[in-house]
């Protein structure tokens, strides 16, 4: 059944015959009858008597008759609210995101797009890479901001950025003098530590352990947490060190020293989808604002 098949049965409805309902419908009466006859078959059975006296309705055509009206508005109503949605008056997202890395990069994200389309709503979830990859796979989320641990099968991503990964050390630690103005510690220094990460199901370990081992440091693991937080925490209260994204570091209670050497770490940022032309308009529209943003957030931070 389409809308001008309908469209035509109301016309001839409306002024009881083929010939004026195809004048009003402006289109030739052979055309109407044609599509009147393809929406009779559809439906099973004859929806006009046609006679002398014109073209009156039969049961079937009656009982079309009472819904007809009320199918075509809401076929209309749907069109205009997807112009409404192609044109970014209104509609919804659903993001994901890490979320420590979401604590520094959503504020300036999300000001900039509901300042431009102020109808769109967005929903958020945070999880680990992992959890936000499986998400955009089951059709969870729409798009998320992840790490390289994020990457995988059946998914599309634009780089955003990339960030170093600095060393988290008690106050009173051997190595927390100079800070990050302060020439970088090599990983080779840090064998005889004791090191506080992130759980293995977060992806962010992963990024530590293949830096530690590639300068031949096979770390030593004393307590691991799923909150990047709770790991600056934990090192603040003098239980071990961390390795942390540079955005991440507290202005108080711990000392941060940059990484020297070919081993140094360095996490990527993405923005994760399952495929560009699937997006909905807006998503692509979030996608474009991220890509904005986002792309020029390392310079516009605290370095």
């Amino acid at each position: 059944m389409e809308i001008h098949q309908l469209r035509y049965f109301l016309a001839v409805v409306q002024t009881g015959s083929f010939t004026r309902g195809a004048e009003r419908a402006n289109v030739s009466q052979p055309s109407l009858s044609a599509q009147i006859a393809k929406l009779e078959d559809e439906l099973g059975g004859v929806l006009f008597e046609r006679g002398r006296q014109g073209a009156r309705l039969t049961a079937r055509g009656r009982l079309l008759h009472t819904r007809a009206g009320e199918i075509i508005h809401q076929l209309e109503r749907v069109q205009l609210e997807m112009e409404e949605l192609e044109g970014l008056r209104r509609g919804g997202i659903h993001l994901g995101c890490l979320p420590a890395t979401g604590t520094y990069l959503l504020p300036p994200l999300l000001q900039s797009f509901t300042n431009t389309h102020p109808g769109l709503e967005v929903e958020l979830t945070e999880a680990s890479s992992p959890g936000l990859a499986g998400a955009l796979r089951n059709f969870e989320v729409e798009m998320a901001i992840t790490d390289e641990a994020g990457l995988g099968p059946g998914l599309e991503a634009d780089t955003l950025f990339t960030e170093p990964v600095i060393l988290a050390l008690p106050l009173g630690h051997h190595l927390a003098g100079p800070g990050l103005a302060g020439p970088g510690v090599s990983l080779e220094e840090l064998k005889d530590d004791s090191f506080i990460m992130m759980k293995q199901s977060h992806g962010f370990q992963k990024i530590i352990r293949e830096s530690l081992e590639g300068a031949g440091v096979q770390p030593r693991v004393v307590l691991e947490s799923g909150e990047i937080e709770t790991i600056q925490g934990l090192v603040a209260a003098g239980l071990g060190i961390g390795l942390v994204p540079r955005m991440i570091r507290r202005d108080t209670g711990l000392a941060y020293r940059s990484i020297s050497g070919p081993n140094s770490p360095s996490r990527t940022l993405f923005l994760l989808y399952r495929a560009l032309d699937s997006l909905s308009p807006a998503a692509r529209a979030l996608r474009q604002t991220a890509l904005r943003v986002l792309r020029n957030w390392p310079s516009q931070s605290r370095g």
